[in-house]
């Protein structure tokens, strides 16, 4: 026997089964748990129906709850939901069977005692109120004809810098303070901050992930941009709007813009309104030095705009956020340029040539130098070392003068290569010649000196004569012989000369003429002469305390006449 239930046949459905797929369905939906709710709580369900007073929502309860359509209604009075939405609000009242939700308290109650009031101080619910009254302390608002104030520092978690703006307004409250029945405090604070929480959690986890968000521009400054998204707000630096440099933002930028950010980083406060968040427009566009490697090398031409000037040189921006520097030093090649407003001006369109590129550091190296004229080219042919140049001085440095060569070549004369006399004698504009000694292509230098090489020359010249002269010692042992038998003729010469004879003692002492009498003539001279009285006895004793001193003087003292002839005589004794 076949199965009906293997045969195909048998499948198709019936109208039987799909009532009671229906039913088995509807008995489902009531197994649900039902939710129990109390005034005040805030509660968000599925719109169910529309209809001409209220719009119906399943909030899980045991029956749908209602909200007036004029609260769900667009600034233009047309309803903004439709069935299947989701509206949140706050239940307001429970009486009779049927749950009434708000927005906010004032529209679907109907209470207006102060007891109410304190329910929604208690349960924080919000309540609606019209601005009536506005001054420099804040707002007079009417609360369910109650008269309340809110503080200027709570109407916004923004600064308020006009309240007259909310003047006649209808806006949502919270209660925060009520004294007596009578001074009633409120605030729009909460409201904001409500929200932030997962707002801020939304910006920590995006902190270095370079996620994409989106928000508006609240406020344009000097500084940067203030983006606002889900009600708090950021700031994006100038120096991180754009990848190219950023001047006005007021010509670029307008309040209520949309803009896309990432987060760099988030610094939490304890009001979540003052916590610091710190946003940038820059880092979620494309990154032009992605492309630098490709767009241009070392060694090309390329076309640009002077965006900025510095002492040290001129900004050029080769690419759309991409900008090189001009040095100073390479701005002309016949001139010293001491700064680049001699050369060049902000806005001004120029053609540079590339010097190098640096990646890692950002950093593109330009000159406007013409690369084909360049002077230093066969600089070694030029200027040969060894020969003399003629210069001009340029200045004077504290170790030197620098010279100029020739149009784009200036040399370096240092202090120490120069003669004393032309240390301190030049001055700017001087014409001179100068000897080149050294030149370093790569530093681009050249060393130079100034009559250092003639000074050398003369001494080399000098060191070889008194090297030939020291190479020679016979003729100098001759004249040295000849000088002695010089004087060996002249002292022969004077001992044989007629009428010389000794020199007489004296017949006193002559303490003042010690050189007169020598001690080799003294013993014979007393032999001779009668023996003198006793004073006399003490005449030999005068020359015989000086024998070192006779000796000794030919070298301390110049050579008489008188002592040339004595001195043969004593020797010959």
């Amino acid at each position: 026997m076949i199965d009906k239930k293997d045969d195909g046949f048998f499948d198709e459905e019936t109208p039987e089964d799909i009532k009671s797929e229906e039913l088995k369905k509807m008995l489902d939906g009531y197994q649900k748990p039902i939710k129990t709710y109390s005034r005040g709580d805030k509660v968000t369900g599925k719109v169910t129906r529309v209809g001409t007073e209220f719009v119906f929502i399943d909030i899980g309860a045991k029956n749908e709850a209602m909200i007036k359509v004029i609260e769900l209604a667009g600034a233009d009075g047309a309803l903004d939901v439709k069935p299947g939405d989701e509206v949140a609000g706050f239940i307001v009242s429970m009486s009779g069977g049927e749950t009434v939700v708000s927005k906010s308290v004032g529209t679907g109650g109907s209470s207006a005692d102060i007891g109410a009031l304190r329910d929604a101080q208690s349960t924080r619910m919000p309540v609606q109120g019209k601005v009536t009254g506005v001054s420099k302390a804040g707002l007079t608002v009417k609360i369910m004809g109650h008269r309340a104030f809110c503080p200027v520092s709570q109407i916004d978690v923004k600064f308020t810098s006009d309240v007259n703006e909310y003047l006649g307004k209808v806006l949502d409250f919270v209660i925060t303070r009520i004294e007596g029945g009578k001074n009633i405090v409120v605030s729009r604070v909460p409201l904001f901050e409500a929200g932030l929480e997962e707002q801020f959690k939304k910006f920590a986890d995006a902190a270095g992930t370079n996620k994409t968000l989106k928000g508006k521009v609240s406020k344009i400054a000097d500084f940067g941009l203030f983006v606002e998204a889900g009600g708090l707000e950021g700031l994006v630096h100038i120096s991180e709007v754009s990848w190219e440099r950023a001047q006005n933002l007021s010509e670029t930028f307008s309040a209520g813009q949309d803009v896309e950010f990432v987060v760099l980083k988030v610094e939490r406060k304890e009001s979540l309104r003052n916590s610091k968040i710190s946003l940038s427009i820059k880092q979620s566009l494309e990154d032009p030095w992605t492309k630098v490697a490709q767009a241009f090398k070392p060694g090309d031409a390329v076309e640009g705009k002077v965006t900025r000037l510095a002492d040290f040189g001129a900004f050029v921006e080769v690419l759309p956020g991409v900008e090189g520097l001009v040095h100073v030093s390479e701005m002309a090649w016949g001139r010293r340029v001491h700064h680049p407003s001699e050369i060049v001006k902000p806005g001004q369109a120029v053609k540079v040539t590339v010097l190098g590129i640096d990646l890692n550091k950002r950093s593109v190296s330009l000159t406007l130098k013409d690369v084909s004229d360049d002077p230093w080219k066969g600089i070694e042919e030029k200027l040969a070392v060894g020969t003399d140049v003629a210069g001009t001085v340029a200045r004077k440095a504290k170790f030197g003068y620098f010279i100029d060569l020739f149009e784009g070549v200036t040399g370096l004369l240092v202090f120490s290569r120069m003669t004393a006399d032309k240390k301190d004698s030049l001055k700017p504009g001087d014409a001179v010649t100068v000897q080149v000694e050294s030149i370093d292509t790569d530093s681009r230098r050249v060393a130079l000196s100034m009559g250092v090489a003639d000074n050398t020359k003369e001494t080399e010249e000098t060191k070889q004569y008194l090297k030939k002269q020291d190479a020679r010692p016979e003729k100098k042992a001759d004249s040295g012989s000849s000088q002695s038998e010089f004087a060996a003729a002249l002292a022969q010469a004077l001992k044989t000369k007629p009428g010389a004879a000794p020199a007489p003692a004296p017949s006193k002492p002559v303490p003042s003429a010690p050189p007169a009498a020598k001690p080799a003539a003294a013993p014979e001279t007393a032999a001779a002469a009668p023996k003198p009285a006793a004073p006399a006895e003490t005449v030999p004793a005068a020359p015989t305390a000086k024998p070192a001193a006779a000796e000794t003087a030919p070298s301390t003292a110049p050579v008489t006449a008188e002592a040339a002839v004595t001195k043969p005589a004593a020797e010959e004794a």
